[in-house]
């Protein structure tokens, strides 16, 4: 080939051309023996053959006043050519080089369709990395402008978290035909990550190479496996560190029962070693663990459960270690489940209780204690009660028989004062009666109907000698429309009048003590009353005032030994209260006075009441009584004789409750007064002979305030129940009421 001399300054101006030059020898095959750099960055750096035989141009077909056509690598290029005139030019030019846009304008058009119908964020590259077409969905992906565009993935890589990563990624997916998937993270703009999945294809279209890629945005299926995986930790720790263990057994329809799964806490509690656990897969190995002793109970209540697809709960005993003789105990529950398959599925918990069941031993003792406790105190109070009240019988009993027996003047103030201390006495057994009963919950309230204003002027008759010993006024106010009958337990009533106007006469000196009672509303066959006792006595301080209502508190020490009691009173007379709806209250002022009241609401009775029997006039020789007393004490049997000699009635005495019945078989007794605790056979055991054998009605007569007694009284069949020490009236009041009801059944 001939040498050339071209000169310098031409070839610069030709390599910073834009367009394609290159320059071929005349002769063939024709070498390429100049090009500038747009024409080696195109074609030229991938020719082998440099000439244009390489480049597949025949010159017979060249028409050299037009623009020829070159295809090369799937791509098209235009030239304009210009061949040898004269003997001094031997070579051709070839200049004006351009690649054809109007296959990239075809591969566009193909492309564009599938890219607008696409809903993920879709990008075609060529293979130099220059973005050829992008939809609206890749657009907003990154961040641009509906209206702008995306030029080339360099402007991308700064998105990513790991920018190198993404390169290397895009490489592979440019020289590699196959599918490439990559995950990456997107940051910078977005507040949050952006957790994308991208796929490449490689397409081809009219022979040029094309990349498309596409974009998943996995943000939401990221963050939920992140959830899951959570979750899942969460549950599994759980599992781990939840106290005792969990699992799941199956019974399946072939009636096979083995655990699908255990926690590892199950055998901390089975008193396993952690590798024995994935030896568990049946009953057996679980079941020797178990207390023989607790095993029918618990496999008999796991069979229940599954016959009636009920919930399973249980406690049994489990060796500490396998071979151990010693157990520890275990709660189990669980939840059955029937499957669609034939299946049973229980999902339980087992856990350590042996610390509470410690407890409740130890708590079992200190009840056995406690109770024992009680019985002592209660046999205590009964043994006191039983051994005052007879005493008191005696004496309460004489000194109504002196008192009726027409007594000289100083005799009878005497006598007074020892019938005032007698009550007193029985005040105070009768409290520790009622604080057993209350404490006990055993005391309840009778609704019974009663007059109210004739039972409030009752009281006050009642209490007009204490008064008047005490040397204070005791009047009464009450208002309008009190003369009403209700339902309500007027025994515990007067008790708790009883109780406050005591107090107040006590704690009043030469003073004045007054009771009101007033009629708050009346409607719906119900009416709300206030009652008040109000003294002007020694008053208590505010420091003390919730004190007195505290059992067996008093004031001050000195106060048992100067005004007497048991400190029990108010403490009664608030609890029986509350059990009637009410609620005591307090105004007081030291030196001054106090003021207790309370409201309580009635039931109106719409019954008459039957017609007292008090006016009966035993006088009458046709109304005189033959009645059978059962007594085995000697004092108690010569006073109460007495009494009943007063009355004007006759008797007859037997020792015992053998001797009754026998009496009773013999001989027609009007009414029978009927002791408790006798020899060879007490009152209950006689009563229920004798009701056997005879309509007379019986009293029981007892000194005892053992609660089990007073309950036996009340579920036996008793006409009527007078406590020891015997109140002379209210034993001829009973005695005429129960013969009145027997009158009146026959």
């Amino acid at each position: 080939m001939q040498e050339r001399e071209i000169n310098n300054t031409f070839k610069k101006l030709v390599n910073e051309s834009s367009e394609m030059v290159f320059l071929a020898d005349d002769i063939f095959p024709y070498p390429i023996f100049f090009s500038n750099r747009s024409f080696e960055d195109q074609i030229g750096a991938n020719l082998s053959d440099r000439s244009l035989v390489g480049l597949d141009l025949n010159l017979s077909d060249i028409n050299f006043t037009e623009e020829i056509e070159l295809r090369y690598g799937g791509n098209d290029y235009n030239f304009s050519i210009e061949s040898p005139q004269d003997s001094s030019t031997n070579y051709f030019i070839f200049h004006k080089g351009k690649k054809n846009q109007r296959q990239d304008y075809s591969a566009k058009m193909e492309f564009q369709q599938f890219l607008i119908e696409s809903p993920d964020a879709q990008l075609i590259i060529r293979p130099d990395g220059s973005v050829f077409l992008s939809n609206a969905e890749a657009l907003k992906l990154f961040g641009y402008a509906t209206d702008a565009s995306i030029n080339h993935l360099s402007e991308l890589e700064e998105l990513f978290q790991d920018p190198q990563q993404w390169r290397q990624w895009i490489g592979a997916a440019v020289s590699e035909p196959v599918t490439h998937r990559f995950s990456s993270t997107l940051s910078g703009f977005y507040p949050n990550q952006v957790y994308l999945e991208i796929a490449s294809k490689q397409l081809l279209s009219d022979g040029l190479q094309y990349v498309m890629l596409s974009f998943q945005n996995i943000s939401e299926r990221v963050t939920l496996k992140k959830n899951l995986e959570n979750s899942s930790n969460f549950l599994a720790n759980l599992t781990e560190q939840v106290p005792g263990g969990l699992y799941q057994m199956v019974l399946d329809s072939e009636g096979k029962m083995g655990f699908s799964f255990l926690s590892k806490g199950i055998a901390q509690v089975l008193g396993l070693k952690p590798q024995d656990i994935e030896s568990i897969t049946d009953l057996t190995m679980a079941i020797s663990q178990v207390h023989p002793l607790d095993l029918p109970q618990l496999v008999l209540s796991v069979v229940a459960s599954a016959r009636k697809l009920e919930p399973w709960q249980g406690q049994f005993r489990v060796k500490s270690e396998p071979n151990s003789d010693t157990y520890r105990w275990v709660l189990g529950a669980a939840r059955p489940q029937a499957l669609a398959n034939g299946d049973m599925v229980w999902y339980g918990y087992l856990t350590d209780i042996s610390e509470q069941k410690e407890f409740e031993a130890t708590l079992d003792e200190s009840r056995k204690v406690a109770e024992k406790a009680n019985q002592i105190k209660s046999d205590f109070l009964s043994m006191i009660s039983h051994e005052l009240r007879t005493p008191l019988n005696a004496i309460s009993a004489s000194v109504y028989s002196l008192l009726h027996g027409e007594p000289l003047t100083h005799q009878k103030s005497e006598l007074d004062t020892i019938n005032f201390a007698v009550d007193n006495l029985i005040i105070m057994i009768n409290d520790l009666l009622d604080f057993q009963k209350i404490e006990a919950g055993k005391l309840t309230i009778e609704k019974v109907p009663f007059n109210l204003s004739s039972f409030i002027n009752q009281i006050i008759k009642g209490l007009s000698f204490h008064a008047s010993d005490s040397k204070n006024r005791l009047e009464i106010s009450l208002s309008e429309g009190l003369d009403i009958t209700v339902f309500g337990d007027k025994t515990r009533l007067s008790q708790i009048l009883n109780n406050l106007i005591t107090n107040a006469l006590k704690f009043t000196n030469e003073g004045e003590v007054k009771v009101t009672v007033n009629l708050l509303k009346n409607s719906n066959g119900k009416i709300q009353v206030y009652f008040e006792v109000c003294d002007n006595g020694i008053g208590i301080a505010p420091e003390h005032q919730e004190r007195i209502f505290n059992d067996f508190d008093q004031v001050r020490p000195t106060f048992s030994s100067k005004y007497g009691g048991t400190g029990l009173g108010l403490s009664i007379t608030r609890k029986l209260l509350n059990l009637m709806g009410g609620e005591i209250s307090l105004q007081s002022s030291l030196n001054k006075g106090s003021r207790f009241f309370f409201e309580l609401e009635f039931d109106i009775a719409e019954v008459k009441l039957k017609k007292p029997v008090a006016n009966w006039n035993y006088s009458d020789q046709n109304s005189s009584l033959h009645l059978l007393m059962a007594e085995d004490n000697d004092v108690n049997a010569l006073v109460l004789g007495k009494i009943i000699n007063k009355w004007g009635f006759t008797y007859e005495r037997v020792m015992n409750g053998l001797e009754a019945v026998n009496a009773v078989s013999n001989t027609n007794f009007d009414c029978i007064l009927m002791d408790i605790q006798m020899p060879e056979m007490d009152g209950f055991d006689a009563t229920m002979a004798i009701k056997k054998i005879s309509e007379a009605p019986v009293i029981a007569l007892t000194a005892s305030a053992k609660l089990e007694i007073i309950d036996r009284i009340e579920e036996c069949d008793f006409d009527g129940f007078v406590a020891k020490p015997i109140d002379a009236s209210e034993l001829q009041k009973i005695i005429k009421e129960v013969i009145f009801e027997k009158n009146q059944s026959d």
